[in-house]
């Protein structure tokens, strides 16, 4: 009887290729936020928003939040700018939620792991205030809504 041995192509460069790009991803992320805290150092609201977005529309989001859960377990637990990296984090979970549930969980579950309590706080306002926001863009909020209808109840060819 003889054995037949079947080969698996595994293509190291690949892998080493695609580390690479996720380790350059990672030290333009980290540029990217420290540049964002210098550039909103006296405004933490506008480094939430910024933070937000940044992180929607990274191509690496889970790499971003691992940088900026980072930095934010180095700050102060009463420094404004943590909590904005917290909440701005805690948006865009909630965004990416939408079209990536798995990323967003496994960004949740690495800012829960990590049990800063401020920073976990944080995050849980960030995406209990992005869900509502997006309830009420969605229709789900506004009162008064339709009261403006001026269309007729019948058709016009129906008198």
């Amino acid at each position: 009887m003889a054995l037949a041995f079947v080969v698996i192509a595994f293509n190291p460069t690949h892998a080493s290729a695609l580390g690479l790009v996720e380790a350059q991803a990672k030290v333009q992320i980290q540029a990217d936020v420290e540049a964002l805290l210098a550039q909103y150092a006296d405004d933490p609201d506008g480094l939430e928003v910024a933070i937000e977005v940044y992180v929607t529309r990274s191509e690496y989001p889970l790499i971003a939040a691992q940088v900026i859960v980072a930095v934010a377990v180095g700050l102060p637990t009463d420094c404004a700018l943590k909590v904005a990296l917290g909440r701005g984090l805690g948006a865009a979970i909630t965004v990416i939620a939408l079209t990536n549930p798995t990323t967003a969980t496994n960004m949740l579950a690495l800012v829960v792991s990590l049990g800063d309590e401020t920073l976990v706080a944080a995050v849980s306002v960030g995406t209990s205030d992005k869900t509502a926001s997006i309830g009420q863009n969605a229709g789900g909020g506004g009162e008064g809504v339709g009261d403006n209808d001026e269309t007729p109840e019948e058709p016009a060819s129906a008198t």
